[in-house]
This record gives structure tokens, C-alpha cells and sequence, in this order.
């Protein structure tokens, strides 16, 4: 069982779970994902799509390790222009085949995204990470997913669970600023979201029907606490409540720190 386990997590594709402005269930808690009208506001979209092409897609164009599948969750009611601007974006960083933009009716998201895993994975095994349309991985994140889930024992049946939560990140606060006075912060949360990996049956729980700070305790996980691995953003059109806190502690001279222009390549860009 163990060499079997070994070999799928060496050898599975893996899903990366994305909403882009998608009006429904999903978590979100702003007052943008709770009125149509704030969400698909055409200033706001165009936001939204240079962040996702600038954070998100560019890191996924990164990695390390190209054996993944990107499935974003919009909304079929997003102006049209949207839906284009967002499908340019994704051919030009991203080959054809590694992703699915996926527009659904108002809903639930989770229920969305296991219907999609379903369909792609019938009732197989499958993992999955989240990555939101405006942050970031490293570029050396998907690779390692597969040596943390590697390192633990083998799941029993389709519903014993294995979570991945990678602890530390990058919080790059933009809100407000000229790119050149963007700033970054260490940032440390166990079990958010970005960051977190789940194996799981595909017909079974996904990433957006969980808790995601208690499921994992129930269940075998690891929490890995050593680089950093992803960027978490602030500005001012944010889905999530998140702010810079006096526990973010400052990143000097960030845009030639070594592991930002070692992994985070986009970044200095921004």
C-alpha cells in the first residue's frame, strides 16, 4: 500500500482551485461578494485581472513542477468582456490544457468544484490546493506538496483525509501605493486556506466544503513551518478580510532579498 501511495503522489496531476469574481457560496465574506453589481463593477474586474495575471498565473507559470490543472470558478452572469479578457490572459501564460475556466450559475462553490473533480477524476483519489486570484505560490510549491503528502502514511479508504497546510508566507501589502512603495511582511498562519492541500476522494470532500482550520486536525496533516511558500495580497478590492497586523513583521530591501528572486520570480517585477 505504501509503494502504491508513493507512486500516486509522485504521479497524480495536481488541482489548483480558483475563483475569479465568482457571485455565489463560496466563503468570501467583503461586501463585494454578497452585491452583483460591486463585484462585477468594471474597475474592479480590471483590477482583478492585472492581479491574476500578475501574481497568480505568473507563478503557476513557474513551477517547478508543470503537473498540475488549474480550474477557475467564475460566474457566467461576468460581462463578457471579463470572460475574454480572462481566457486571453490564461493562453498567454499557460499552455492549453492546464487549465479550465469554468463559469457557473449562482450556487455553491463547492458543490461547483465537485462536479468538476467528478467529471475529471471520476471517483478516483485526488488533490487539490486553493490558490485565490490574487495571490501567489512559489515556484517550487507544487513540487513540494508532493514530498510533504509523500512523507505521510498512506490514506485507508476514500474517506480518510490528508491535509498539507504550509504555514509561512509573504503578505505584500499594495493597498494605496505606488508599485515602488508596494511592501512585503513575513506572514505566518497555520490551516488558511492558501497554502493548505488536501487528498481526498473525488466524489467526496473538496477544499470548499471544509473547515478549513478544524478538518485537518480531525484528519492526518502535516503543517510545514520552514520557507516561505506563497504571497498573500492586500489592497482595496480584497474578497477576504485580511489586513496588515503588527504580528506581519517587515521584509527589507525585499525586491533583491535572495529567496524572493530565487523563488518568487514575479515578484520584483511588480
Amino acid at each position: 500500500m505504501e509503494q502504491a501511495w508513493q507512486d500516486y503522489v509522485a504521479q497524480q496531476e495536481i488541482v489548483v482551485a480558483m475563483r475569479f469574481s465568482y457571485f455565489g457560496s463560496s466563503g468570501w465574506k467583503s461586501d463585494f461578494s454578497k452585491d452583483m453589481a460591486l463585484l462585477f463593477e468594471p474597475a474592479r474586474l480590471a483590477l482583478r485581472l492585472v492581479l491574476a495575471q500578475s501574481l497568480p498565473l505568473r507563478s503557476l507559470a513557474a513551477q517547478t513542477d508543470q503537473n498540475f490543472h488549474l480550474m477557475i470558478l467564475c460566474s457566467e452572469a461576468m460581462p463578457v468582456w471579463a470572460h475574454d479578457s480572462l481566457a486571453e490572459i490564461c493562453a498567454k501564460l499557460l499552455p492549453t490544457g492546464k487549465y479550465s475556466i469554468v463559469p457557473r450559475k449562482v450556487g455553491v462553490a463547492h458543490a461547483h468544484l465537485g462536479r468538476f473533480l467528478r467529471h475529471r477524476y471520476g471517483q478516483g483519489r485526488v488533490i487539490q490546493t486553493i490558490l485565490d486570484d490574487d495571490d501567489a505560490f512559489s515556484n517550487d510549491l507544487i513540487a513540494q506538496i508532493r514530498v510533504e503528502l509523500a512523507a505521510l502514511p498512506a490514506p485507508t479508504d476514500a474517506d480518510d483525509l490528508r491535509f498539507v497546510s504550509f504555514a509561512r508566507g509573504y503578505g505584500l501589502d499594495m493597498s494605496g501605493k505606488d508599485s515602488e512603495d508596494y511592501a512585503l511582511y513575513h506572514h505566518r498562519y497555520p490551516f488558511i486556506n492558501l497554502g493548505l492541500t488536501m487528498v481526498s476522494d473525488a466524489g467526496g470532500k473538496n477544499l470548499f466544503s471544509i473547515r478549513h482550520r478544524k478538518t485537518p486536525l480531525q484528519s492526518v496533516h502535516t503543517v510545514v513551518r520552514n520557507l516561505p511558500m506563497f504571497v498573500r495580497s492586500v489592497h482595496e478590492v480584497n474578497d477576504s478580510r485580511v489586513e496588515v497586523t503588527e504580528r506581519w513583521k517587515p521584509v527589507a530591501d525585499w525586491r533583491n532579498a535572495p529567496d524572493i528572486v530565487a523563488r518568487f520570480p514575479f515578484l520584483p517585477r511588480l
